[in-house]
């Protein structure tokens, strides 16, 4: 049996917070302008680089290492955060949001190329959302249809996994699974057995240590988020619903090793979801 504790917290950012990652042993907060965690300097804003904005922390596989987009109507970058200390990468006119395989590579597009950490990998593709495969030899995206694409880096091959709905932000799994979200509220995993429907959901992110999707589900008025709650799937347990909290909107899920950090998009402030097995 697990039991789910529910602790809330807060956390000062300049303005509302966005998003969060963990990273190394603690946490790492973003607003839309600047970036707080438990290191040095400790807090960056996206003036200090050169940028406006920033955009989708992903943490690295083995935890030590937070990607984050951050962009301008002139140029982008790619920050890239560890507990000592962070570099920039780029600028460019175009980049697109980071991904990490599992070696640790960093791969993202900028202007029209692929590039793995920071160097050109070879590769034209215009793509905004990409992600890579385990063994870092194919990348997953969708085209300007929203169909999922996969192609094959070595012979620059390109194959279509689904165009049967409207896809964005498409990923791959350690298990070698893509996972995405549909542009009509659903999320679908594809494995080499077919695709399956997990159901309505958005903002599928991995869970290194159950071998779970983590994502959330919504209600709304059409204006505003009435409800918001974190669920999980996997094929052996299917759907498990992890919070039921009227009070609490959890959103951009994060897991870590004992439970999952999200937002409380209703105080714009930082909760985390405690797994325990007594």
């Amino acid at each position: 049996m697990i039991v789910w504790v529910l602790l809330a917290t807060t956390v000062a950012v300049n303005g509302c917070l966005l998003d969060v990652a963990t990273l190394g042993d603690g946490v790492l907060v973003m607003g839309r302008d600047s970036i707080a965690w438990d290191g040095t300097p400790g807090i960056i804003a996206a003036e200090d680089i050169g940028c406006e904005r920033f955009y989708q922390p992903v943490t690295s596989p083995e935890g030590t290492r937070v990607a984050v987009w951050a962009g301008s109507d002139d140029q982008d970058c790619i920050l890239l955060i560890r507990n000592s200390g962070s570099d920039v990468l780029g600028p460019w006119e175009d980049a697109g949001l980071p991904s990490w395989d599992s070696s640790g590579g960093l791969w993202f597009t900028a202007d029209g190329r692929l590039l793995k950490d920071g160097e050109p990998a070879g590769v034209s593709l215009d793509a905004h959302h990409i992600s890579v495969s385990p063994e870092g030899d194919r990348v997953v995206y969708t085209n300007r249809d929203d169909n999922i694409l996969v192609m094959t880096l070595e012979t620059g091959y390109v194959n279509i996994v689904s165009e049967e709905h409207r896809f964005y932000g498409p990923f791959f799994t350690p298990t070698g699974w893509i996972v995405s979200p549909s542009l009509d509220g659903g999320i679908w995993v594809f494995t080499e057995d077919g695709a399956i429907s997990v159901g309505a959901g958005d903002q599928p992110v991995w869970w290194p240590s159950t071998d779970h999707i983590v994502f959330t589900r919504t209600t709304d008025d059409g204006e505003s988020l009435l409800t918001s709650d974190l669920w999980s799937w996997s094929p052996e347990a299917g759907l498990e619903r992890l919070t039921d909290t009227p009070d609490i909107l959890e959103t951009s899920p994060s897991p870590a090793a004992e439970g999952i950090y999200y937002v409380d998009a209703t105080l714009g402030s930082l909760g985390f979801v405690e797994m325990d097995a007594p």
